[in-house]
């Protein structure tokens, strides 16, 4: 079975100030561009990890923790996720917005349409971060970096390289049973959205 296309999702946690921890999940996926060796999960989580997953922690609240990646080949419906554990936290002191308020990084291809593009949603936000309901320009330095590290991809230690794709789930798009047939499209922007935004999905229920 080909193992050409990865995604890797990257899991934390942001801490209570209440009662309530928030579990909070970044999903990537890669395709393999040039082949080294077969690729092991445990080089591809560490070169990963290097290449991207520091560099999104660097941009997020103290308050974020990180508790692992999961990888699987997507090319596979029967291949599970594999996790790594990891206990990073954010990089930028002080108060947070809530768990709801993201910083944005949208991922275009050459194909035009909304199933050809992507997007991460990032948070804890720490408010010095922020100005109103804009990042400031220390904020947008640091996301810029998370977007130039998401295009750039990774090489793992077998040689093999990674490059960020958008995965559609469009017909002839399937994932569920093999023969999988993968339709992805590859990222040639990622862009900051300075404007915050807001993942209803990321608030804390009353």
């Amino acid at each position: 079975m080909a193992q050409d296309y990865v995604e890797i999702a990257m899991l934390g946690v942001s801490t209570a100030e209440t009662v309530t921890a928030k579990n909070i999940a970044n999903v990537y996926q890669f395709r393999r561009v040039i082949t080294g060796s077969g690729p092991l999960k445990s080089q591809i989580d560490t070169a990963f990890q290097a290449a991207i997953g520091d560099i999104v922690l660097l941009a997020l609240s103290v308050d974020y923790t990180q508790s692992m990646n999961t990888i699987r080949f997507f090319d596979d419906a029967l291949d599970a996720p594999l996790p790594f554990t990891h206990t990073g936290v954010g990089g930028v002191a002080g108060q947070r917005s809530p768990d709801y308020v993201s910083a944005t990084v949208r991922l275009k291809s050459n194909v035009k349409g909304r199933f050809a593009r992507g997007r991460k949603s990032y948070g804890p936000i720490a408010e010095s971060s922020t100005t109103g309901d804009h990042l400031t320009a220390g904020a947008i330095t640091l996301f810029t970096n998370v977007a130039a590290a998401i295009l750039a991809g990774f090489t793992d230690a077998g040689g093999n390289q990674w490059v960020p794709t958008v995965k559609s789930s469009l017909p002839p798009a399937q994932y569920t049973e093999n023969p999988v047939t993968v339709v992805t499209y590859y990222v040639t922007a990622a862009i900051v959205n300075t404007n915050l935004g807001i993942l209803k999905r990321r608030k804390v229920k009353v």
